[in-house]
């Protein structure tokens, strides 16, 4: 899949300083849309408010966005190509599947606490007509799938050991996804390490592992088995 943000790039590279100009409103205004949608709601958020807040008329805005539904499929993309074109990389990189998830994991905490109210609305796709939410829901498919893969990978490598590698996707991305409910950007950990932690607990789970000096293993196996580094 081609780089997201290289495709942007090189589109860029051919454009006029108006056009240019152009998009830098556009994302402005998809940014201030994304805050208000976050913070108040699809239905609450209004066109006014979301103007007001980059200094625009509520005319002047409707130059570049027609309808409120355009907004929020717009503010939903912003999350969306971020993390997709991460996880991307990750997977063309040539680290092992452990790398891979632990880089996974904590970049996707970082794009959600980078746009943090603005993430929120990610679960208010159903106020999107139709077309918008297939493209909405196409695009975290495809998320899923490259995050699935790493799992797989780490599977088919004996690097992870999980009973059902899709269940266990489904249950992580939920708990990273949920972490913007409890999330405060001056807390007392970074997201960086709020990402570290639950590549912790993933990788580690709950039970602790008993062995001897012998070396025999006491404890059940868990979760995700961690590589061994070379000396």
């Amino acid at each position: 899949m081609e780089n997201l943000d290289n495709k942007n790039n090189n589109l860029s590279s051919t454009k006029s300083f108006r056009e240019i100009r152009y998009e830098e409103k556009k994302d402005a205004i998809i940014k201030a849309a994304a805050k208000a949608f976050g913070r108040k709601g699809f239905d609450s958020a209004t066109i006014e408010e979301i103007a007001n807040e980059i200094k625009m008329t509520k005319g002047s805005l409707y130059y570049y966005f027609k309808t409120k539904e355009e907004l929020l499929y717009e503010a939903h993309l912003l999350s969306l190509k971020a993390v997709i074109d991460n996880i991307t990389k990750i997977n063309e990189s040539p680290d092992p599947p452990d790398i891979k998830f632990r880089n996974a994991v904590i970049k996707h905490i970082e794009v959600l606490a980078r746009d943090y109210e603005g993430a929120f609305l990610l679960q208010q796709e159903f106020a999107l007509p139709e077309p918008y939410k297939k493209e909405v829901i196409a695009l975290r498919d495809l998320y899923e799938s490259q995050f699935n893969k790493i799992i797989y990978e780490g599977v088919k490598t004996k690097i992870f050991s999980v009973k059902d590698a899709k269940i266990s996707s489904f249950c992580m991305l939920g708990a990273i996804n949920w972490f913007l409910r409890w999330y405060s950007s001056p807390g007392r950990l970074t997201a960086q390490e709020i990402g570290e932690a639950f590549v912790d607990f993933f990788s580690s789970g709950l039970l602790i592992r008993r062995e001897n000096v012998q070396g025999e293993h006491h404890g059940p196996e868990r979760g995700f088995r961690r590589r061994k580094n070379n000396p």
